[in-house]
């Protein structure tokens, strides 16, 4: 995957999340589910699954900053 592509889904993610909390969706638990659906994988936690699940805490982190009313 090109440099490009991750930007490009790196944004997509962010902004996904962004309409989530739009809607009033609990950002950490939605988070939290999608992370323990990757984990519950039988083949395990693979490479690819680590870096999925820390793309999804960062962008989580990213929306935590740029929101005023996040604790």
């Amino acid at each position: 995957m090109s440099e490009d592509d991750r930007l490009i889904y790196s944004i997509a993610l962010e902004a996904v999340l962004s309409a989530a909390r739009s809607l009033h969706i609990d950002i950490n638990e939605l988070c939290e589910t999608a992370i323990e659906s990757l984990i519950v994988v039988p083949s395990g936690v693979s490479p690819a699954v680590a870096l999925a699940i820390n793309a999804i805490e960062k962008a989580a982190e990213v929306l935590d900053y740029d929101d005023p009313d996040a604790e």
